[in-house]
Parts: C-alpha cells; sequence; structure tokens
C-alpha cells in the first residue's frame, strides 16, 4: 500500500470510529441494537480497529461483545432494555449525577456556558447548520465525535480530489476541535463511563474512546 492509500485508510478508520463512538453514546434505540446484533457495528468497528493498531486487550473485548450481541441468543428487546437502563442510569437519573453528556459541565461546572458556544462556532464554520443538522445540545458528546466523523469525511474527499486548501482546512479544524475541546472532555467523560458503565458495551466503547482519544493527544 503506497503512502497515500495508507493515508486515506487512516483517515476513513478514524471516521468511521468517531462515527461509532457518536451512535455509542446517543440514547440507544432500534438501529443500533439491530445493527450489533446483525454483527455491522461490529464488523466496521473491528475492521478500523485494526488499521488503527488498537492493543490486543480491546480486541479481546470486542470478540466478547460480538458473542453477547451476535451469539447470546438473547431477544433484542431485551438487550435494548438492558442498554436503555444502563443509560439512564449513568446520565439521566443518578443523584448525584454519575456522568454528564456536555462539555460545558467539565468545564464550566454547568450548561450552557462558553465552551458550548466555541464549538457550536466550530460547526457554523464548517458550514453545518445546529438547527437543521442537529437534536442535541452543541456540546453532547455524541455530536462533537460526530463532527470528528464529518471532518474526517471532509478531509478524505477532499484528498481523493487533490484539493490542498480543503483538505488542510478540515484537517486543522479537527485539530482545534480535539486540541480544544474533545481530547480533555472525551477522556474524562469516557474514563467514568469505565467506572459507572453496568453492561459491556458502554464500557467497551469507553474503552475505545480512550484508545482513539490518548492517541490524539
Amino acid at each position: 500500500m503506497d503512502n497515500g492509500n495508507k493515508r486515506i485508510t487512516e483517515l476513513q478508520s478514524n471516521a468511521a470510529i468517531f462515527n461509532l463512538l457518536a451512535q455509542a453514546f446517543n440514547y440507544p434505540d432500534t438501529d443500533l441494537i439491530e445493527s450489533l446484533c446483525a454483527g455491522d457495528f461490529t464488523r466496521v468497528l473491528r475492521e478500523a480497529s485494526g488499521n488503527l493498531n488498537f492493543t490486543g486487550s480491546l480486541l479481546s473485548q470486542l470478540a466478547d461483545l460480538e458473542k453477547i450481541y451476535s451469539g447470546s441468543g438473547k431477544v433484542k428487546e431485551t438487550l435494548l432494555l438492558e442498554m436503555e437502563k444502563d443509560y439512564t442510569h449513568m446520565f439521566f437519573s443518578s443523584k448525584p449525577r454519575l456522568v454528564y453528556l456536555f462539555e460545558s459541565v467539565y468545564k464550566e461546572g454547568k450548561l450552557l456556558q462558553d465552551s458550548t458556544f466555541e464549538i457550536a462556532r466550530l460547526y457554523y464554520d464548517a458550514g453545518l447548520n445546529l438547527v437543521d443538522d442537529f437534536k442535541l445540545p452543541p456540546d453532547h458528546i455524541a455530536v462533537e465525535f460526530e463532527f470528528m466523523s464529518y471532518l474526517y469525511f471532509n478531509e478524505i474527499a477532499a484528498v481523493k480530489k487533490g484539493n490542498r486548501e480543503n483538505e488542510d482546512y478540515a484537517r486543522n479544524l479537527r485539530k482545534e476541535v480535539l486540541e480544544k475541546h474533545l481530547v480533555t472532555f472525551g477522556l474524562a467523560f469516557a474514563q467514568k463511563v469505565t467506572m459507572n458503565a453496568g453492561t459491556e458495551f458502554y464500557k467497551f466503547m469507553a474503552g475505545i474512546a480512550i484508545a482513539v482519544l490518548s492517541g490524539n493527544r
């Protein structure tokens, strides 16, 4: 594989990982459980993980996750209910709250602070409409993960077209998102999920987030 194709493969793997993280930390739904039980979610995760050289322990945990969702024989409704209960307990119903989903809480101690509007400005700079393109607050962890995936896809498109200006812009913007927002916020968030999750899915995806974000420090 030449350097150009290798770079595109790495960018595609990062785009896929951040997209899966966005799916994982949005509220669980039937689309997510269908993807998990069909093996699609874990297949994409395995392919991307291989290209990004994740450790053996994560790959071992991935095999365990595949058994839970593809080979356990549990009905999808039961698996989805387990995820919904775990998500709700961690992020909504626990008092005090076990894990917060919003960057502003980690940075400023409460919702809708400067960091919220700073990340929203970056979405606007990238050409996204906050009203039309997002259903969640701009500093929600799933939205920031999805934005990273979007920037990687934009960079891939620019590389394939040979548009150096757009390529540099997408790369510099994702670096700004990581350095000023997502690395610190995402690692703090993922570490809390690792400590408090009751299901293997959320523990594992938090581990993936830690691996990806630690590599982007």
